[in-house]
């Protein structure tokens, strides 16, 4: 919403300060040259007032630059299943105080449990990687609970799955010391990873529907990096908020949730021009 607000309000307000020089080389032609300036003045002084209104919104509220489906999230902790020293799902948190289970996508971001941060709650993307990671979040839960139709419980296809989600989004999971000199565990992360590809467009869309992406916001954790990107099921935090559309990939996490600078910077280009203007048009 903000993104689409700023778009419209850029160029909304270039216009302005070209209609209202216009409008008022105008007026300064015609007849009543004294009373139709005054006028334009009143109307001038409004629109400052609110352009200023506007700014100090925008600067003593930075977070209504981002998105409204915002949780505050915190990492309670892991089911102690570990490998080639990393945690693997589950990872159990809450979001505004809802417990809820979590897989994460970020591996080369840090957090320890007891870690805070503030995460936009996501619709999953209509992207294959982000389905595809969907299909194994879901596929570790199905092997830890044993209802799995491609494996019975155990635990290498919990760590499988993990291994795999982290591989789609970043190359350097695959680099992993261990991993690499494990044939058997490397040969089930690919096994995951082809099942995932091969079946995750067969699901429908209402089965994608059933996740969400806890998107981190760069800045708010309350130690270490940036927080990471986590999968989650919408049903546990379903009366909280509604989820947004994602605008971003766990390599940037900014893009899925700042505004893009572009589009702000043309915003703020309008409004600078708009309120230049009118300055030098009140002080003839």
């Amino acid at each position: 919403m903000v993104k689409f607000i700023a778009r419209i309000l850029g160029p909304a307000f270039l216009s302005m300060a070209f209609a209202s020089t216009a409008f008022a080389e105008d007026i300064e032609l015609g007849v009543g040259q004294a009373r139709e300036r005054s006028k334009m003045k009143k109307f001038e002084v409004c629109t400052i007032l609110s352009i200023a209104a506007l700014c100090a919104l925008l600067s003593l509220s930075p977070r209504k630059a981002y998105a409204d489906a915002l949780l505050n999230m915190e990492i309670t902790g892991v089911q102690g299943t570990a490998y080639g020293g990393e945690d693997v799902y589950p990872y159990y948190g809450t979001a505004n105080g809802t417990p809820v289970l979590l897989m994460c996508i970020s591996y080369t971001a840090d957090m320890n449990i007891g870690e805070t941060w503030i995460a936009e709650k996501e619709l999953i993307p209509d992207s294959a990687t982000f389905e595809e990671a969907a299909w194994l979040f879901n596929d570790a839960n199905s092997a830890i609970n044993g209802t799995s139709p491609y494996s019975s419980y155990s635990q290498s296809y919990q760590i499988a799955d993990q291994w795999a989600a982290w591989e789609l989004f970043s190359a350097v999971a695959a680099d992993n010391s261990t991993l690499v000199t494990d044939p058997q565990m490397s040969q089930a992360v690919a096994t995951q990873m082809s099942l995932a590809v091969a079946d995750y467009a067969s699901e429908p869309a209402s089965f994608y529907q059933e996740f969400i992406l806890y998107a981190p916001v760069p800045g708010t954790q309350s130690e270490l990096g940036t927080p990471q990107f986590f999968l989650g099921y919408g049903d546990q935090t379903s009366t909280i908020n509604t989820p947004d559309p994602y605008g971003g990939t766990p390599d940037t996490p900014a893009d899925g949730v700042l505004p893009e600078s572009g589009t702000m910077g043309l915003m703020g280009t309008g409004l600078l021009g708009l309120a230049g203007i009118l300055r030098r048009k009140l002080a003839r």
